[in-house]
C-alpha cells in the first residue's frame, strides 16, 4: 500500500499536481523498514545493471535514510527506487529494450533534481565505497600523477 502510494505521489509531483492527503497518510510511516526494501531492491537490481546505473541508486538509497529528509522526499525517493529498480514498469525494459530505459532515467534525472540538495559528500562517499565492494574497486585509466614542487 506504502509502495503505491508513493509512486502515485511521484506521478503527481512530476505532473505538479497537489499530493497533500496522500502525503499525510504517510505520516508516521516506518521508513527503516522501506529503506530495508529498497536496498533488496538495488541488491538485486546491481547485479544486471552493473555499477553506472546502480550508482545513482545508491545515492537515492542513503539520501532516504538521512534523518533530515520531507515527506515528500522521502516518498520520491523510494518511489524512484522501486521503480527504476523493478522491471515491470510503464515502458518494460525487457518489451521496449532501450526505450524502456527511457522512462527510468527520466525518473530518476527528476527526482535527482528534485532532492540534489540532500545529497551530502557522506552520501556519496558511502554509495562509491558500496560499488567498490560490490563490483571491486574502480581503476583510473590514462592519468598521470605529476609532482608539484
Amino acid at each position: 500500500m506504502i509502495t503505491t502510494i508513493c509512486l502515485i505521489i511521484l506521478v503527481f509531483a512530476i505532473l505538479h499536481k497537489p499530493a497533500g492527503r496522500l502525503l499525510d497518510s504517510l505520516k508516521g510511516v516506518d521508513w527503516k523498514k522501506f529503506s530495508d526494501t529498497a536496498w533488496m531492491r538495488i541488491k538485486s537490481f546491481a547485479a544486471g545493471a552493473g555499477r553506472s546505473a546502480t550508482r545513482l541508486l545508491l545515492i537515492f538509497y542513503y539520501t532516504l535514510t538521512s534523518e533530515q529528509l520531507s515527506t515528500l522526499e522521502k516518498a520520491l525517493l523510494y518511489a524512484s527506487i522501486i521503480y527504476i529498480a523493478v522491471p515491470r514498469d510503464l515502458l518494460p525494459r525487457r518489451v521496449f529494450g532501450l526505450l524502456g530505459l527511457v522512462d527510468d532515467a527520466a525518473v530518476g534525472a527528476w527526482v535527482y533534481n528534485k532532492i540534489q540538495k540532500s545529497i551530502t559528500p557522506a552520501v556519496l562517499q558511502k554509495a562509491d565505497d558500496t560499488l567498490n565492494e560490490w563490483f571491486g574497486a574502480e581503476k583510473v585509466r590514462g592519468t598521470r600523477v605529476r609532482r608539484v614542487d
